[in-house]
């Protein structure tokens, strides 16, 4: 059931300011939770922005709703209860343009993992007549290309976007079970200042493998005149490791090719853009 939530949830049209990179130069996607641990007797509710920008956590570009026009998207972000289920309710997602925002009610005690749902994005790149390197949404197949058109490739890419929120206290955050995504030991609702984290990192539910490149960024890089990320690689197992310097909000962001067996696809590409707040000592 989580696996068919993540595959057939769609997301409108995205501006090609939004395709997936871990250069530091390009555009990432973020959610960014109001609260990433709240407490208290009473249900509570934790607001959820999500944007496509290049200054972390400052919103630019919004997820436009599937339905051209609608002021809403109820299939835009999704949340795994502490039971490892789907949230019963529906989560409405806002478009204001910026960003998209949408609250999430948290019922149970424990770890919630929200993520955005996304069906797979397809690009075809070529080469124009002059050499020059372009890029179409589609399958080859489907899509209008020069009569010059050469060296012609296209690339089916699926990234993960999520965060964490806990209420009365953590508990083992349930898996999405495809793509990209963390994994323990360290809980990611349990991080502070001058303490080392130790994080897995998933492919399809399994350790992703040795030598993927993972990027750390510490969000309000609009007021760094260096945007000061950290890059770490994984070992054989996946895991990677970091010591928090200040506190915050930081973006992990990495990607990773992918073997791609359907018809008219030649490559493929998971990515991952997962968000998490670092405490004081």
């Amino acid at each position: 059931m989580k696996t068919t939530l993540l595959k057939t949830a769609l997301i409108g049209a995205l501006s090609l300011s939004a395709l997936v990179s871990t250069s530091a130069s390009a555009h990432s996607r973020w959610l960014l939770p109001s609260h990433t641990s709240l407490s208290g007797d009473k249900a509570h509710y934790v607001m959820i922005d999500a944007s496509v920008s290049n200054e972390i956590f400052a919103p630019d570009k919004a997820f436009k709703p599937k339905q051209k026009g609608a002021a809403y998207d109820d299939s835009l972000i999704m949340a795994l209860a502490p039971n490892g289920e789907p949230v019963s309710e529906t989560i409405r997602a806002y478009y204001l343009q910026r960003k998209s925002s949408a609250a999430v009610s948290l019922k149970a005690q424990g770890t919630y993992h929200i993520a955005m749902t996304q069906t797979p994005l397809y690009m075809t790149f070529y080469k124009n007549a002059e050499g020059k390197r372009k890029r179409v949404f589609g399958k080859k197949a489907d899509v209008n290309l020069p009569k010059d058109a050469k060296e012609i490739q296209t690339t089916k890419m699926i990234s993960t976007v999520d965060t964490f929120v806990s209420r009365n206290g953590t508990s083992k955050p349930a898996q999405l079970g495809s793509g990209l995504e963390l994994a323990g030991p360290t809980h990611p609702n349990d991080l502070f200042v001058g303490e080392s984290a130790k994080f897995q990192l998933l492919q399809d539910g399994k350790p992703a493998g040795k030598g993927i490149e993972v990027m750390i960024l510490k969000g309000d890089t609009r007021y760094r005149n260096e945007r000061g990320e950290v890059k770490v690689t994984t070992d054989e197992n996946g895991f990677f490791s970091t010591t928090w310097q200040e506190p915050g909000l930081y973006l992990i962001e990495t990607s990773n090719k992918v073997k791609v067996d359907e018809a008219g696809v030649d490559a493929g590409r998971y990515a991952l853009f997962t968000t998490l707040e670092v405490a004081p000592e």
